[in-house]
């Protein structure tokens, strides 16, 4: 059975003792709202899109209506799921917001996390990497119980996290959306990150697409084959010659 059947059963079918039954009788409280903590398992890191203000708007107007699902922790309340929601509202000046109490382990909450933002096709590429590395080091899930559990290919998992290897400054291009997951990838096959980052301006500069940019690597990495046989691409040649500068300079 492929596993993108798996999401498409939807987050309900998949953790059934935590969120069934939410939207028709919740046995809900109202919870003042500094009782709550964010999800520790929370992979996305930021919420100040253009979706999170208009649900800003939409609480001031119609207050939470569906319950957050949370769990009880040392002080309070940590949330499980309906974080946006909880942001929203601290926001929109709301003072009290309603809860239902749920008991999940660890493992269910951070996968319930990593799963409903990928639904959403909320997480940056290195965000949602460091969501499949903590499944695998802290639970000990393979990649292949990732793949199912996520609907994703297992060789699209493991090209994910194959971006955490990547130099900061290449995480920070890709999570503010000056190269993306295509780029990260190919810049992957060169070996040193000071070769990465050089490869990165010159990107930058040029506006490679990812094309450009894997015949780019391909063409630095054959350089001294391409060299003694006298073959030359005048497009790859100047835009070598633009990464040596860097390298140099």
């Amino acid at each position: 059975m492929p596993p993108k059947q798996s999401l498409g059963r939807g987050l309900g079918a998949m953790f059934p003792d935590l969120l069934n039954n939410i939207g028709d009788k919740p046995a809900f409280i109202l919870c003042g709202i500094e009782e709550l903590s964010p999800n520790r398992f929370q992979p996305r890191r930021t919420f100040n899109d253009e979706d999170q203000k208009q649900l800003v708007a939409s609480v001031k107007k119609n207050g939470i209506i569906q319950p957050i699902i949370v769990r009880k922790a040392e002080n309070g309340y940590e949330i499980i799921a309906g974080e946006r929601r909880w942001r929203a509202a601290q926001a929109a000046g709301l003072k009290e917001i309603p809860v239902v109490i749920r008991s999940a382990e660890d493992r269910d909450v951070a996968e319930l996390s990593l799963i409903e933002n990928i639904q959403r096709e909320a997480l940056n590429p290195i965000e949602e990497a460091n969501a499949y590395q903590t499944l695998m080091t802290r639970f000990f899930l393979s990649q292949e119980e990732i793949s199912a559990r996520v609907g994703k290919d297992r060789s699209t998992v493991a090209n994910t996290i194959r971006l955490l290897k990547l130099p900061e400054t290449l995480k920070k291009a890709l999570i503010g959306k000056a190269i993306t997951a295509g780029h990260a990838r190919a810049l992957l096959a060169l070996d040193l990150p000071g070769e990465q980052i050089g490869a990165l301006k010159v990107i930058e500069k040029k506006g490679l697409n990812v094309r450009d940019t894997e015949r780019l690597i391909q063409s630095l990495k054959k350089a001294p084959a391409r060299k003694k046989s006298g073959r030359k691409n005048p497009f790859l040649t100047d835009l070598e010659r633009e990464l040596s500068s860097l390298l140099l300079a």
